[in-house]
Formats: C-alpha cells, structure tokens, sequence
C-alpha cells in the first residue's frame, strides 16, 4: 500500500512539473513601434498591443499568434477608434501610454506587465510580478493575476449567483441551464466578463473580450491576488478608469452598446404561464384583468402554443385564428410575446426541418455529419447564429409571427439547453467566415440568436420597435434583447435574489431585466406572492409567471387582500409610465441602468455592501426601495448619505442611519431622496391608453440642485429617430428657489396640457411666480401611491378599515397648476 501511494504521489507531482514545463510567462519585451492607436511588438513568447480606445479606455491584447486578431460579435464596432490624444514615451525599462485619464506603465524586462494609474500618478489597478504570474499561458489557457489592494471590492459580472461584492468569491462564465438554480458555485444562463474594482477612493471596470470559459477568481483562497482564466483565445481586455461607478457602465456600454428605446407597452406588466390555451383561456386571462381593472399590456404564450414544439409552427388546433386573436388582444390594449427555442426538430413533415437542410444552416461535426441533440421532448438540429446565412435564415421563418400579429419575441432554451449541455468540441461553427468550436462559441449562442431574431424584427416589423426576450446572452447582449433571469423558486429567497440579479446585470451594462414574479416553480402563499408584486413593480421588466401543472399565479388567484394590493401596486407602476419612461429613454443613452445598486451612487460606503442591505436599490434616481420577504413585517432599512422622505406619509429622514420600520402587508419600504422630481400621470389600463391631459409634478425639497430630463413621443415606432420626440429639462435649484422647465426640442407634441405642481417638504408660505406673476396655489393632501386605496371592500370593517387610514396619514402639500408649453418656463418658488 505504501508503494501504491508514492506513485501516486510521484505522478502527481510528475504532472504538475509537466504543467509548469509548459507554462509560459510573457518574457521581456523584445521589439515595438508606436502605432496611430498606440504600441504593438514582441516579447520573447508573445505578440502584444496596448491600444488607446479613449481617455478613459486602454486595450491590452497579449497572444500567443504572431497576429493578433480584432473580431468580436460582443463589440459595436471591431474598427480601431480614430483616437489620438494619447503620448508614448520611454523611461529606463518602462514605456509609458498616457491619455488625460490613464498612464498604462509597461515594464519592459523581466516580463511583460502593466500598472494602470490615474492622472495623479496613482495606482489603480496591476499585475502580479514574477514567475508565473502576469500573463502567462499553459498550453491554450491564459491567466492574467492582478494585485489585490487594500479592502478592494468587486461588483458586476451579470448574471451570477453570489453576494453583491465578490471579493473571495469565484464567477465562472460559462452558460448554463440552472434549473432551480440555488448553489452559487453553479453557472447562470448569462456570461458578462466584466467587473467593476473598488478601493480606498479609486474606481475602475474592466471588461475581459473573451467568450471561451472564463474563472475569475477575486482572491478566494488566497490574499496575494485576484486571476482570470480562459480555457482558450487571447488575453484581451479593456480597462476603464473614472470618477464613479456610473462613467465606467457608460465607458463599457460605449464599447459593447446600449439598449435601444423599446416599445412603451414592454415595459408595462406582463402575464405568463407555462401555458395558457386554448385561444379561449388567453381571452379569459385578457377579459378578466379588464373586468377586474388591473392594468395589463402583454399576455405571454409559452411553448404549448406550437405543434410538437416546434418552432414557427402554429398548433391551429388550440389557436384556430391566432391572428384574429392578436387583432383582439391588441384592440384591447393588450400585445402577444411568443417563445420560441432554437431546436428544429427532426420531422419529415415540418417546412423549416427540410428547408434548413437544403440551405444548410445548421451545425455539422469536423467530419461534416449535422450535430444533433434534444431539447425537450424533441430530437434537434440547431442553426448556427454564428453564421450570416443562418441568421438571415431564422430572421426570415421568424416573419411568422409578424404575419399573425405577436410583437414579443421571446427566445427561450438558447443555452442552448441541450440534454447533457455538453456540445461536443468537435462541433464546428462558422463564426463569420472565421471557424470556430464550442469552446469559443457556446457562450455566444443564445446572444447571436437574440441578434438573428432582433434582425427579423427590424427587417419585418416595419415601423414598429423591436421586443425581444432572452434567457441566455452575452456581453452586449443589452443591444438586442430583454433579459429575464431564468427558472426561479417560489421562495422568500428568491425574492431577494431577483432583486440582486436585477442589481447586479444593471452594473454589467444590461438595464431591461426582471424576474418571474411570484417564482416559476413552486407555489407561492398569499403573503409571498403579494411581498414579490410590491417590489417586482419595480423591476424594469415586470413579468408574472408560473410553471406547468402548478397553482395559478394570476393576482386574483391568491384572494381578495392580495388582489386588492398587486392592483395597487401595478397601478402606481403606470402612474409612473412618465418617470419610467424618462428614464428608459436616459438608459438607452448613457447604458445606466433603471433599477441600480446603492453602490452605484455610494460606492465608497461600506454599508451599502452588507448583507443586510445589499439588496436595497434605487428605482431611477428618485425611489429608494428594499425588498420584504413573507415572513418580514418590519425591517431596518439604511438610509444613505443626505435626506430622504416616506412615500406614503412624507415624513423627513436623514440620511446616513439605520432605522427599524414596520411594514404591514400592504406596505413596501418606498422612500425618495430630497430634491427629487418625480413626473406621474393618471392611470391607465395600458400603455397604449391615454392618461388625463395633467402631468402631475412632485417635487421634494432639498439642499442639492436636480436635472430631471422629460422625454415622450409616440412610445411604438422608429419616428424618434427623426426627430418626432418630445424633450426638455426640469432643473430644480433649491439655492436660488426655482424650478425651470428649458424649451422644448423636438417636433413631438406632448399628450399634457397641464402640469400639476406638487411641491413635498416646503414651507405652507411658499409663494410660486412666474415672471413676477403669483401663481394661486392650494392646500392639499396628495399621495404618489396610497397603499389603502383598493383595500376598502376587502376589509369589511369601517373601524379596522379607518384605523389602517390613521396610521398612513400623510403630510398636506402646496399644489398649483401650470400651462404646458413649449417655451422655457421659469417658476421662483
């Protein structure tokens, strides 16, 4: 036994000497030149180049080839920027790449390696030095080891289970179908290699341009550095370097893209289950919300709508007039979204089986046979979206659905979520003329499929924005679709947990997110389902929905006191189409997500980072939210720096403390920060409905100046792109009392005729005018959202009733109304 165990040992440590032989660090640098973009040359093993993309952007790509090779479907552009305001210079054994923002300092010998510094001359972020460490490669798998400094954390990386801060965590990239997913040692269904560092008063991103299998190690088991390991390709990465969490989202989302302005009834409240048909349950659902007056935009239907699963392939048994269908719902304010996954079933008798063979879209082995697999119940071949002609392919079998009238495409099983999910290696994608393996192209399947059904949209939809609805993606993934996180639980955690993925896929670049209200397996009580409404309203994409064979999900389905709730709730999410809105437009400007962490505008906070209130988020600039679970009916919630005020009673409080609340049922801790501008409107039963013509204008008192940018137009076509928008500026300076509204830009005529002024927190003497004109003002008591309101036929008891009243009193306002126009409008107040 003795003799069994030292040859073990002499193998192991026979194959890890063999490792190391082949473990190359970088070695010296041997050659380079300047180039228009920056420096490229040699080291003793590899080719490299570090490339000024902007101020506040350095690339670094290190490669064993002897070219180094641009192309990436996550990136908008693969051009080299035309940027020069950068200068290269040489100091004993360190050349210097320099913009305004960044020095990248490149030593030269013993190896290759990099320390980034701000314009202070500061260390931001570096290698490791020494044998083994910097950027080496063992065999085709790269690793780059960065320095820990000082109580550094990480945030980002998408959609990944785990804490907020990832220091001493391990994130593999690596799509999965994490049914139930729970173990945060296990993959998610997105890979988003990017990150955001921390410490002391330093703040910097960097996205790794890699989409083989990804480790990142942020200094688990170890506190000498934080690693990221490629099972194959180059090591290329971006390095991004500002002032906060929020410039850095915009410096990445410049380079893998930004959301485009979706149609205003997706960001509505969506109803889905695994499945509704016939044709007469969907009408049931659509009927039922109208009668019932719970606002409704989108019904989803689920796989059971097709023949056999079968993509493209109307069941015309259970939907006889899909069409006629759509017409109706759409009649009613109410649009389809239709999954779809990209298994196409081998069957003699389906159109896109055999037309896909004679176009030959589909994968192959090396030898040439077709890959197939199954995706439940069926035996599949797959289109390979890596290629233009397939993608041209599924674009044009998509046009289906425009045919019939579904406007939400939602690309389900893109992993994809073979049986096994293990593709062969030996599988060949044709990655743009290119050639490539699943070890390089698995993570980007689902991403090119959103791409190829984005692209059906805009070649067949004619005017109309696109929708599409993804399960798996990649970075750059925001460009062509939704994301909904996955197969969720029907539990407390779960709750928290969708937050946090919210959260965390807003600070990777990816703002139109949500979760499966109420949890997708399991069954949910009355008092988590409610809990899960109040604050999935919050959500940018705001989804109920429920597995096959399991208790409905509907909110009637949980009695009358959580009927009367999620109505109340859903109620005030369209009150906000005018602020959510806005801030959907802003998004797809900046890349700045809707639903954000507190460390996006606190990072230097350690609080904000606990496991305590890691959960908690602001909804736009104004709204601070925490979610509750079932069991919770008070919690302490933490109040950053500066002043906040109660939703529902407009009491006062200052920032930078914990305070323990009580929360009934009905109530969701909902706060606004001082200063805040908060536009609201009438509500409506959808988004394509017309509020009054009064925009309601609430306004917090403060100590800081606020910009508010407004922005409407027809919220369904393309005409925004031409100019057909409405917007302008609401600027509130508390310093020299005054609230001004800039003329207007555009050639959109705003739905409002009237702006309703409610001003929060100001003294009863306030006296508004406008050009030395007193404006008439009035005493009121005016609630963003009243808790209460749909509760009065629910509890029976005037007394009981009443006394929930009492206790949800709220603060009198100062209120007068304006005249919208289009000039500048300057109101002292």
């Amino acid at each position: 036994m003795n003799y069994f165990k030292k040859f073990i040992h002499f193998a192991l440590v026979l194959c890890t000497l063999q490792a190391f032989s082949q473990l190359q660090n970088s070695g010296p640098i041997v050659s380079y030149v300047k180039t228009k973009n920056g420096i490229e040359g040699k080291t003793a093993n590899f080719s490299f180049e570090v490339t000024a993309y902007a101020a506040n952007i350095i690339r670094v790509q290190i490669s064993k080839s002897k070219e180094i090779k641009d192309y990436s479907f996550a990136l908008v552009s693969n051009d080299k920027p035309n940027f020069t305001a950068f200068t290269v210079s040489e100091d004993g054994g360190k050349i210097k790449l320099s913009t305004a923002k960044i020095i990248a300092e490149i030593n030269k010998a013993p190896d290759f390696s990099l320390v980034f510094k701000n314009d202070k001359g500061e260390i931001i972020n570096e290698d490791m030095f020494g044998k083994g460490l910097g950027t080496t490669f063992i065999g085709n798998r790269t690793t780059v080891y960065k320095k820990l400094q000082p109580g550094e954390r990480f945030v980002g990386m998408g959609e990944s289970l785990g804490n907020l801060d990832r220091a001493a965590s391990v994130v593999t990239t690596w799509n999965v179908d994490n049914y139930k997913y729970d173990n945060d040692k296990i993959p998610m269904y997105i890979s988003i290699p990017f990150y955001i560092g921390v410490f002391s008063d330093k703040i910097y991103g960097i996205y790794y341009d890699n989409s083989h299998r990804g480790t990142f190690n942020f200094g688990a088991s170890n506190t000498r550095f934080s690693s990221v390991t490629f099972d194959g390709g180059d090591m290329d990465y971006f390095f991004i370097h500002d002032e906060s969490i929020a410039k850095v989202i915009e410096h990445y989302t410049s380079l893998t893209g930004r959301m485009p302005l979706p149609p205003k009834w997706s960001i509505g409240y969506h109803q889905s289950r695994n499945s509704y048909y016939p044709e007469s349950q969907v009408m049931f659902i659509a009927n039922t919300f109208r009668a019932k007056k719970i606002p409704l935009d989108g019904i989803v239907l689920d796989a059971d709508y097709l023949l056999e699963y079968e993509p493209f392939r109307i069941n015309t048994k259970r939907f006889p007039d899909m069409k006629g269908m759509a017409s109706r719902l759409s009649n009613m304010g109410i649009e389809l979204t239709a999954s779809v996954n990209p298994g196409i079933k081998i069957d003699t008798t389906y159109a896109a089986y055999h037309d896909g063979l004679k176009q030959d879209v589909f994968l192959r082995y090396t030898d040439g046979e077709l890959y197939k697999a199954d995706i439940w119940p069926n035996m599949n071949y797959y289109p390979d979206f890596t290629n233009p002609k397939s993608r041209m392919w599924w674009a044009d079998q998509m046009k289906v659905y425009q045919d019939v009238g579904i406007n939400g495409y939602w690309n389900d099983m893109n992993e994809p979520a073979i049986g096994g999910q293990a593709m062969p290696d030996n599988v060949v994608f044709d990655y743009d003329g290119r050639k490539s393996t699943p070890l390089e192209s698995h993570n980007l399947y689902g991403f090119q499929m959103a791409r190829s059904s984005f692209e059906s949209f805009q070649k067949y939809g004619g005017n109309k924005r696109p929708f599409v609805m993804t399960r798996s993606g990649f970075a750059g993934i925001q460009r062509y679709a939704t994301v909904w996180s996955g197969d969720n639980q029907a539990k407390d955690e779960h709750i928290l947990l969708g937050v946090l993925l919210n959260n965390q896929m807003g600070l990777s670049g990816i703002p139109f997110v949500g979760p499966d209200l109420g949890g997708y397996i399991g069954e949910a009580t009355k008092e988590m389902y409610t809990r899960w409404v109040e604050v999935g309203v919050f959500s940018p994409y705001l989804r109920n929905h429920r597995g096959q064979y399991q208790m409905a999900n509907e909110p009637w389905a949980y009695g009358e006191e959580a009927e009367a709730i999620s109505k109340t709730y859903i109620e005030f999410r369209y009150q906000m189409m005018p602020y959510l809105y806005a801030k959907f437009y802003e998004s797809s400007k900046t890349g700045l997500p809707i639903a954000k962490s507190l460390c996006i505008d606190y990072p230097f906070d350690s609080k904000v980072y606990s496991l305590n209130y890691q959960y908690q988020f602001t909804f736009g600039d104004a709204f601070l939210i925490s979610p509750l679970t079932s069991k919770e009916k008070s919690k302490t919630i933490y109040f950053p720096k500066g002043q906040w005020y109660d939703v529902f009673t407009d009491e006062e409080i200052a920032g930078d403390q914990e305070l323990l609340k009580d929360f009934p049922i009905y109530k969701l801790p909902l706060y606004v920060k001082a200063s805040s501008i908060v536009p609201l409107q009438s509500i409506t039963q959808s988004a394509k409905d017309k509020p009054t013509d009064t925009l309601f204008l609430h306004i917090y008192n403060g100590e800081n100046k606020n910009d508010f940018v407004y922005y409407e137009d027809d919220g369904a076509t393309l005409d925004y792109q031409k100019n057909n928008f409405y917007r302008r500026t609401i600027q509130f300076d508390p310093s020299n009392h005054t609230l001004k509204f800039t003329k207007v830009e555009g050639n959109y005529a705003s739905h409002f005729k009237k702006i309703r002024v409610i001003l929060h927190g100001f003294s009863e003497s306030v006296s508004p005018k406008i050009n030395n004109n007193v404006i008439t003002t009035k005493t009121e008591t005016i609630k963003l959202i009243d808790p209460t309101v749909n509760l009065q036929d629910v509890y029976f008891d005037a007394n009981f009733f009443n006394a929930i009243k009492a206790k949800e009193a709220m603060k009198t306002q100062q209120v007068f109304d304006i005249e919208n126009t289009n000039a500048e409008i300057l109101i002292n107040l």
